[in-house]
C-alpha cells in the first residue's frame, strides 16, 4: 500500500477506536472525580453514572470531548500503521 493509505487507514481505526471507547471514558472520568474538592457524589456505579448522563444531558454528553481526544489519538495511530506496514516489508514478512 502507499505511504498515504497506509496513514489514512491508521488515522481511521484511530479514529474508530476512539470513538467506540470514549463514553466508558467519560463515565470512568465522572466516576473519579466525584467527591473530591467539594464535588457531590452523584453515581454509584458505572451503569448508574451511564443512565444518569444519559437521562440528565442526553446521549451526546457521553461523547464530550470526542474531538481533542481525536486531535490526540490520530496522528499516533497513522504513524503505527505506516512503520508496522513498513517494518512488515523490510523483513518480508507476510500477514496471515
Amino acid at each position: 500500500l502507499p505511504i498515504i493509505i497506509s496513514l489514512g487507514l491508521g488515522a481511521l481505526a484511530g479514529a474508530a477506536a476512539q470513538t467506540s471507547a470514549h463514553p466508558l471514558d467519560v463515565i470512568r472520568k465522572r466516576l473519579q472525580v466525584q467527591g473530591i474538592n467539594g464535588n457531590p457524589v452523584l453515581y454509584k456505579s458505572t451503569i448508574d453514572c451511564l443512565r444518569g448522563i444519559t437521562s440528565k444531558e442526553g446521549g451526546g454528553a457521553l461523547y464530550k470531548g470526542l474531538g481533542p481526544a481525536c486531535v490526540a489519538t490520530i496522528p499516533g495511530t497513522g504513524i503505527a500503521y505506516i512503520t508496522y506496514e513498513f517494518m512488515k516489508k523490510y523483513l518480508e514478512l507476510t500477514s496471515v
